[in-house]
């Protein structure tokens, strides 16, 4: 039997765990499980460590690590052979949270990194790249420097006493923090398995046979990226499962636009292949950005063609995030596609004149996008008929209610009325629920069609009829005074042509406002005039 010694135990500041990731001392071993943690649990790792509440130990196995290039989070690390490298074994999901927050920069994909605690609701919180920070919300990444720290405060006025008190609190709170870490040398991996069913852990713990996996995978050797690993990464996104067709056409389209070309001999060797996945989840990183946040598409099963994400993928790939006058093009083809169909001579075909049409110049490219789709309606309108999520019209539908921030009808649990999360929804189960039982054609319909929790849908119709309603809360579902007057008084009939009615416009006129039929599209025309005068 192979010696092993005690486990050491120690104890590291956040601020250690930053330093040894940096310096490469720390390594992930690539195996089954990516990182899993959304953004909540994030917040929520944040708000334990404030509290001083117990966040559970960290397990290691301190051993010889191989140079590389080490992952951890958004960090990439060109890492030295080292001799006594630290294996995590249990405590991936903390490390890789407080290390990817605490050094989190401008240029960060990935929201779950983009932790703040904002001074007036007391709360931790996580943004997306494209969203802007308010004055009173202070960045992890900046807590490990006393001088960033400080000249954040300082440039900030009009923070009162009670708020510049509680940010030295947070920021004191987590430099200070100490982790509990078990290492554990030796060769003996039974002992660390031993070790890791004894020990009581936070979060989301690992199971046994991918503790198993983990301590099997430590050997250095660099295991080859595949499109399981690669969906795990993207899908931790908080986007939904992207299929691997998907990314499979994602991967190829950044390497070509023919992505139906046989692929047998797509890569030179290993290196090459590591780099072209992690060069396609960086673009799919940046995809599910502009998908979310500037097109206003929350979860991939609302995306009303998948061409839209392989196409997306090639232009990240080549030209960056979109921006300015580029990404308004770019949401243009995405909606005027939406409902105008963007492949009628089938998805393949599609995606190699979309993939194509990229190339140059990004405000060109998304132009050439627009040329492809089939000529601008006069007047468009929705099909209300359409529900199933397998439909792309369907899909514009759901974003059109979607539009509304549909909230949560209160009860007499107290509900707050909150808006919900589309996202969460989807992953949950059904988001679309009937109103009222009614065979006619509207009862069938979008007309007909609520967006709410499958687990408290059986509720719908009973809170409608018997609550006291908040006419904003009845805006978020399209629903007007008239109509729940009509519903209440059993005119269900009489309810869904009023809704419908309201349901069409808004659905209109959200197509619209994202489209923009009927507007210019090329250059911007103030830009060219301003490097005509640049020129004079």
């Amino acid at each position: 039997m192979a010696a092993v010694t005690r486990p050491k135990v120690d104890s590291v500041l956040p601020s250690e765990l930053v330093e040894a990731a940096l310096l490469g001392r720390i390594r992930i071993p690539s195996f089954q499980r990516s990182y899993r943690w959304e953004r909540s649990d994030v917040a929520e790792l944040f708000d334990s460590i404030l509290r001083g509440y117990p966040i559970g130990n960290l397990l290691v196995w301190q051993r010889p690590a191989p140079a590389g290039i080490v992952t951890i989070g958004h960090l990439q690390i060109d890492a030295p052979s080292l001799g006594d490298a630290y294996w995590i074994v249990d405590g991936q999901q903390r490390i890789t949270s407080l290390v990817g927050a605490l050094t989190a920069g401008p240029e960060t994909v990935d929201p779950r990194f983009r932790i703040y605690f904002d001074l007036n609701r007391v709360e931790f919180i996580s943004l997306a790249r494209l969203q802007q920070p308010g004055t009173n919300m202070l960045p992890m990444a900046l807590v490990l420097s006393t001088a960033e720290a400080n000249a954040w405060i300082r440039a900030r006025p009009h923070l009162t006493e009670k708020q510049i008190a509680l940010a030295d609190q947070v920021v004191a709170a987590i430099r200070d923090y100490r982790i509990p870490m078990y290492i554990v040398s030796g060769d003996d991996d039974r002992a660390l398995r031993d070790i890791f069913d004894r020990m009581n852990t936070f979060g989301k713990p690992l199971k046994s046979a991918e503790v198993f996996n983990a301590l099997h995978s430590l050997s250095g050797e660099r295991v080859p990226s595949d499109l399981h690993t690669l969906g795990d990464s993207v899908q931790s996104f908080g986007f939904g499962e992207l299929s691997e067709q998907v990314l499979m056409q994602s991967l190829l389209a950044l390497r070509g636009p023919k992505v139906d070309r046989n692929f047998r001999n797509e890569f030179k060797n290993n290196d090459d292949r590591h780099d072209a996945f992690v060069r396609t989840e960086a673009a799919l990183g940046h995809v599910v950005d502009f998908l979310r946040d500037v097109a206003g598409i929350p979860h991939v099963k609302l995306v009303p063609y998948s061409l839209f994400i392989t196409v997306l993928a090639r232009f990240t790939g080549m030209f960056g995030p979109p921006e300015g006058r580029a990404a308004e093009l770019l949401r243009r083809w995405i909606w005027r596609g939406a409902v105008l169909g963007v492949a009628p001579q089938g998805n393949t075909v599609g995606i190699r004149q979309g993939a194509s049409a990229i190339h140059t110049d990004p405000v060109v490219s998304a132009d050439r996008l627009l040329d492809l789709l089939p000529p601008q309606p006069r007047a468009w309108q929705p099909d209300l008929s359409q529900t199933r999520l397998n439909r792309a019209q369907a899909k514009v539908n759901v974003l059109g209610l979607l539009s509304r921030h549909p909230r949560y009808l209160p009860s007499e649990g107290g509900d707050s009325a909150s808006i919900m999360d589309a996202a969460l929804l989807l992953e949950e189960g059904r988001i679309l629920h009937p109103i009222v039982d009614l065979d006619r054609p509207l009862g069938a319909g979008m007309a007909n069609r609520i967006v709410y929790p499958a687990d408290r849908a059986a509720d719908l119709n009973l809170a409608l009829l018997n609550t006291d309603m908040d006419e904003e809360i009845l805006a978020s579902h399209c629903i007007d005074p008239e109509a729940l007057g009509l519903l209440r008084h059993g005119r269900s009939a009489a309810f869904l042509e009023r809704r419908a009615a309201i349901v069409m416009e808004v659905i209109t006129d959200h197509v619209q406002s994202r489209a923009l039929f009927g507007f210019r599209d090329g250059p911007d025309v103030t830009r060219l005039f301003d490097e005509d005068d640049h020129n004079d």
